[in-house]
């Protein structure tokens, strides 16, 4: 497995790359052909990727991940739809959420009903994005690869990532690790300590 790292990013974010590798590392990854990490090639923002599964003559996984910022940015996300039936809602939105767009379906002679829930996660760095958009990825993989249990889709995926960009938020060390690898350990928690 290649790890492709852009030069500019590894240098802005640094803690987030290193933390992937030390998230994908505790997995099997003798079927990914290569992680690549950059800015992006097609003018979108934040932070967005893709996971390629073993197809045609490609024999492995490969995830790309793009964060070409700017940061701060509010990553729209997906969360768990409301259904209707009836009239009656299969759940209230959740502090942060909107409706988004309502979908009428008619498959099989039967009419289901159901309301696309969308939110934003504030991405405040480029090592947050490598993390969010890392796990999301990450999960694809995972998933597919049977490494994980779960659904393999989108709402799962970014659910996913939102739980491993508060898992890093929670845990200073895990930030400065990164940057600061060679310090000793108490060095180390003298500085999270501080921090917190």
């Amino acid at each position: 497995m290649r790890w492709i790292v852009d030069r500019d990013v590894a240098m802005q974010a640094g803690a987030g790359v290193t933390w992937l590798k030390e998230f994908l590392g505790g997995f099997d990854l003798s079927r990914v052909d290569w992680v690549r990490v950059d800015r992006g090639r097609m003018g979108a923002g934040g932070a967005y990727g893709r996971c390629w599964y073993p197809e045609g003559r490609r024999k492995g996984f490969r995830l790309s991940l793009q964060v070409p910022g700017p940061f701060p940015h509010q990553m729209l996300v997906r969360r768990r739809p409301i259904y209707v039936v009836d009239g009656v809602r299969s759940r209230e939105l959740l502090p942060g959420e909107y409706e988004g767009e309502h979908v009428l379906d008619n498959k099989g002679g039967v009419q289901k009903a159901w309301i696309r829930v969308r939110a934003r996660v504030p991405l405040g760095s480029i090592d947050e994005a490598v993390v969010w958009v890392g796990a999301h990825e990450a999960f694809h993989f995972l998933r597919r690869s049977r490494q994980i249990p779960g659904r393999n889709g989108e709402i799962e995926a970014d659910a996913y990532a939102d739980g491993k960009l508060a898992e890093w938020k929670a845990n200073p060390a895990a930030r400065l690790h990164g940057i600061w690898s060679g310090l000793p350990r108490h060095a180390l928690k003298a500085i999270e300590e501080e921090r917190a």
